[in-house]
């Protein structure tokens, strides 16, 4: 009897040193061959046609080629709601925006979670940023904190919209509007929050920054937008950017002009006017390509969402996920979420790191000056978050599958993994 045991144990560790050496990160071959994903903004013949047409012209302003007004107007009739303007990243539609309403009052709430190039045009801006924890479903701000912070001398509630995720907060909207505090949304990674997100229904906001940035839906470059039904605004997106000509020709130096020269980049907006044509198509395909990703391990343990299943609307820009480390026989922190990590980027899948501190670590302006203790919900998502980039076409199916078949080879021997890095220790 105690042979056979010995046999069966004997089987089965040889069993689990054989799985565990079917892992790239240990010399097996990877589930996704090599060369395999292809790489966002996935450059098309008709990108080179688009640049080869504004090369051609000797037009390089946005005062002489009208690609530029053609695009706002292309990007307006997508939304169906908003005017737009083209400025030179979504930093500069930001730092256009808080300019402008910096006169309600001397702070900006927003989320401690966050990119600093969201954050930073709040300080040069002459305002003082004022942090708020993030809820774990969306890594969006939490409404009833930020509402509850709604004291005087705040100017605006600046709401980031991350991975493509819809941050709908519609209580700390409503108590922003009774208080008259400007509503501000940077959705460089959620191109689809300018549509009919909410029931049918556009976002109450004030403005919205878009990104055209070459890893943003639009992959066109150093670009950015600014939509707003404020009138008042999008006049003053003219006097921040364009400094000295204005918009129909006329060399004009505009008394109230700031100098900052915000200008789009005309070839970047060649790319972006041909991508807004096939944007439907493209989220429709990142959302197909997420909801079958999700579908095929959405019951592996220790693994969520970072993002709503159920919201159709949501861009995916990237795939969030987070896991729960206690659940993987791991302590709290970030080493279970990291040894992941190095396993599915052996294996071919593209995960990545987003930020590993709160945003106000990396800004010079506020570093220091708040405990990373404050924002336990931030913290928390920072140790255990990482995200798939590659969800965008051409990059279909039969792409998804591998990463699911990626994500099963490794979660089927990974508890087996955990018990010999804990012998090893």
């Amino acid at each position: 009897m105690n042979e056979h045991v010995s046999s069966r144990s004997t089987k089965r560790a040889e069993s689990i040193t054989h799985r565990i050496a079917s892992l790239a990160l240990y010399g097996g071959t990877p589930a996704v061959p090599p060369g395999t994903v292809t790489p966002w903004p996935a450059p098309k013949k008709e990108h080179l046609d688009a640049l080869a047409a504004v090369l051609e012209s000797g037009k390089y302003h946005r005062v002489n080629h009208p690609i530029v007004a053609d695009l706002e107007k292309r990007l307006a009739q997508w939304t169906g709601h908003w005017a737009v303007r083209a400025v030179g990243s979504g930093t500069a539609a930001l730092h256009i925006a808080l300019d402008h309403y910096k006169n309600r009052g001397h702070r900006v709430l927003t989320a401690a979670l966050n990119w600093p190039g969201a954050v930073g045009p709040i300080s040069i801006s002459g305002l003082e940023p004022t942090f708020v924890d993030v809820e774990l479903n969306l890594a969006g701000i939490k409404p009833d904190t930020a509402s509850e912070m709604l004291e005087p001398g705040v100017a605006a509630v600046l709401t980031t919209h991350l991975f493509g995720n819809n941050i709908f907060a519609p209580s700390l909207r409503a108590a922003a509007r009774a208080r008259g505090v400007a509503l501000i949304d940077d959705v460089c990674q959620s191109v689809a929050a300018t549509t009919r997100v909410v029931d049918g229904d556009y976002i109450d906001s004030d403005v919205l920054a878009l990104s055209g940035n070459g890893a943003k839906h639009l992959g066109a470059g150093e670009l950015g937008f600014l939509l707003t039904r404020d009138i008042p605004l999008i006049e003053h997106v003219d006097e921040v950017s364009l400094t000295s000509s204005s918009r129909d020709s006329a060399r004009i130096f505009s008394p109230n002009s700031q100098g900052y020269n915000y200008r789009p980049n005309v070839l970047s907006c060649s790319i972006a006017d041909y991508r807004v044509k096939h944007l439907d198509q493209q989220l429709y395909e990142r959302r197909a390509n997420a909801a079958a990703l999700w579908q095929g391990i959405c019951h592996l343990p220790g693994l969520l969402p970072l993002f709503d299943p159920s919201d159709k609307h949501n861009s995916v820009l990237s795939f969030p996920l987070r896991i729960v480390p206690e659940e993987l026989g791991f302590p709290s922190g970030p080493a279970a979420r990291d040894l992941i990590l190095k396993l599915l980027q052996a294996e071919g899948v593209p995960v990545w790191l987003w930020l590993t501190k709160p945003v106000f670590d990396y800004l010079p302006s506020t570093r220091g000056r708040w405990s990373d203790g404050d924002f336990p919900n931030t913290m928390m998502l920072l140790d255990t978050m990482f995200y798939v980039s590659e969800i965008a076409p051409p990059n279909d199916a039969d792409v998804i599958r591998l990463y699911v078949d990626a994500f099963h080879k490794i979660w089927e021997v990974f508890p087996s993994l955990t018990s010999k890095l804990a012998e090893a220790k």
